[in-house]
């Protein structure tokens, strides 16, 4: 049964992705909005997609409206509109042209808001349920590890492509393949804090 706390989160995150889209087809046109979107949705998914469902860190409170596979739609949606005010922060409005220096100054910003803001609202509305629970509102210091490489390798990805000049056709296709290299990266870097320090 859907929760009005829960219905208001989404609703915040649907409306948050629809001024992104607008923002960047304003800023970029349709060509570079379809690029960068269409793979980061798909990134989103599959993230939350692996740590739900074949991990099972932690899992969602039943109150959304919208789910795909057990992956409330609006979470797909917020990391796209996430990494891509953290895109346009570190390579347009600080002009950092070195794709990994745009990913790291992209994700550490991000990185303070889930900890500062999503982790502490997670716990007191039950949006989502860690397990085990950790040392952060239930959450590990491990997920703000997590979301540096999620961020950092999306944004890296992304610029380094758009560097070359390809046509944004062509970068729609290359932004879809890169995602499978980047998720094997970010599970092998995931599962390096996991050995050495667990669930912390």
């Amino acid at each position: 049964m859907p929760d009005l706390a829960f219905v208001a989160y989404e609703l915040l995150w649907f409306a948050i992705f629809g001024f992104a889209l607008f923002h960047s087809v304003k800023r970029q046109g349709g060509g570079k909005t379809a690029a960068f979107f269409a793979p980061a949705v798909l990134w989103g998914f599959l993230i939350e997609f692996a740590a739900q469902e074949i991990f099972a860190r932690y899992h969602y409170g039943g109150g959304f409206l919208f789910y795909v596979l057990n992956v409330p739609a609006n979470i797909s949606l917020a990391w796209a509109a996430l990494i891509y005010f953290g895109f346009i922060f570190a390579s347009k409005d600080i002009k950092i042209k070195n794709p990994l220096k745009a990913g790291v100054a992209a994700a550490v910003p991000l990185v303070m808001l889930d900890f500062f803001l999503f982790e502490p609202l997670a716990k007191i509305f039950g949006y989502w349920i860690w397990t085990p629970e950790s040392v952060w509102f239930g959450s590990p210091i491990g997920n703000l590890y997590g979301w540096f490489f999620v961020v950092l390798l999306y944004v890296a990805g992304f610029s380094a492509v758009e560097s070359k000049g390809f046509s944004w056709k062509k970068n729609i296709g290359i932004g879809f393949a890169l995602i499978i290299p980047e998720l094997v990266i970010l599970v092998c870097l995931l599962m390096a804090w996991v050995v050495t320090l667990g669930y912390l």
